[in-house]
């Protein structure tokens, strides 16, 4: 692949989970090796295909026109939503950095809370030949998260509220607009202005994915290709109490959500947080889609918290 010399991010196979654990701690993201294989990918790539082709140009600031999208992929691509999402893998990378445990007091018994994370969005986007980069910017400033410096102390597990991987549809480049990241930018504080300079390219094959931190500065490359499409499958979570990027609860219909299994359910946002975020009338939201309950006996809607099930 072409390359310009620029600060970079580890590399690192899929198999070596505490070794990708490390890098993010250290660099704010990583370069998975081989996270999905050739085939899965070419499966998605067709599934959004004809939503890539339906698309307009922008018109606005956040994408230039030569961008398109495709929304909503846990509905419209079975391997984005049955393979990726429920992935040990982005389970294992989420339960360290996204997943949040606390503890309170009912009187003297402790109960402890863990929110897990969801979905923040589930898109695609595709650069266009001539599409000029984005401004680097983190994805957590929809959670107006206010960074502290952690330059001197190292980065503190649990200070990023989201995370994303990006899977590549094509091998990506610097000439197709490979993502600039910035390692380390993760530990800066929310008044350290990001420069161009400063940023690395993420060239990939198929089949690796770009993983990072919600406080880390990258943004999608410069297309200066005259004939290559550079699609980008991305996986966005958050905080399961969080508010999310992506209005799910709107975008999917009934049928599509009763379709899913329980853990797409649950990563979707379909469940509870951990005690009590997201109740549809005291009552879990997929029995509630279901008409899984019986109305006549109500009861915790997170059953962790019932009797003899506390900590």
């Amino acid at each position: 692949m072409g390359s310009i010399e620029r600060p970079s991010l580890q590399r690192i196979e899929r198999t070596e989970v505490d070794k990708i654990i490390q890098a993010i701690i250290q660099d704010g993201g990583v370069i998975i090796k081989n996270f999905a294989s050739r085939e899965a990918v070419e499966r998605v790539n067709a599934d959004t295909r004809p939503y890539l082709d339906n698309d307009k140009p922008w018109k606005g600031d956040l994408f230039p026109p030569e961008t398109r999208r495709c929304t909503r992929l846990t509905a419209r691509s079975k391997t984005y939503r049955d393979e990726w999402l429920v992935d040990p893998l982005v389970d294992r990378i989420l339960s360290v950095f996204v997943d949040k445990t606390t503890h309170n007091y009912y009187g003297e018994t402790k109960h402890v809370y863990t929110s897990h994370a969801i979905v923040d969005t589930a898109v695609t986007l595709e650069i266009g030949p001539g599409g000029k980069a984005q401004r680097l910017h983190r994805d957590d400033k929809n959670h107006h998260v206010t960074h502290l410096d952690q330059t001197e102390t190292g980065y503190q597990v649990g200070s990023d509220v989201s995370l994303a991987f990006l899977v590549p549809g094509i091998d990506t480049t610097y000439e197709n607009g490979a993502t600039l990241a910035i390692p380390g930018s993760h530990l800066w504080d929310s008044d350290r202005v990001p420069k161009v300079e400063e940023a690395g390219y993420a060239e990939m094959n198929v089949g690796d994915s770009l993983c990072f931190l919600g406080g880390l500065y990258h943004a999608g490359g410069h297309n200066l290709t005259q004939n290559q499409k550079r699609p980008m499958h991305g996986l966005f979570f958050c905080r399961g109490y969080l508010r999310t990027e992506e209005n799910a609860y709107l975008a999917y219909s009934t049928e599509e959500v009763l379709s899913w299994t329980y853990k797409v359910q649950a990563r979707m946002g379909y469940t509870v947080s951990s005690p009590n975020i997201g109740f549809v009338d005291f009552m879990q939201p997929y029995k509630y889609l279901a008409g899984d309950y019986d109305p006549d006996k109500p009861g915790d809607v997170d059953e962790s918290q019932e009797p003899g099930k506390t900590s």
